[in-house]
């Protein structure tokens, strides 16, 4: 894993509603990378579970605020963890 602090990404919820979000932990892995550490709250449910490897990208949230937003990684990138 990443000796590195995690940084908080905004996480896709499948289970609230449109346009739901959740603050979660993500540790860089690589370049533009990262892992999700969880843990998941009972009864939600993360587009990317704990251990997922995402990208981060800038979303404008519903108040008007920039974020940054977990992401699927593109086709053919290592999704590895880092050792």
């Amino acid at each position: 894993m990443s000796d590195e602090r995690p940084i908080t990404l905004f996480m896709p919820l499948l289970n609230a509603g449109a346009a739901a979000y959740k603050p979660v932990q993500a540790l860089r892995q690589r370049e533009d990378i990262y892992c999700i550490i969880g843990p998941m709250g009972e009864g939600e449910q993360w587009k990317f579970p704990p251990g997922s490897m995402v990208r981060r990208s800038p979303k404008i949230m519903p108040d008007g605020r920039q974020e940054m937003v977990a992401t699927p990684v593109p086709e053919g990138r290592d999704r590895r963890p880092r050792r």
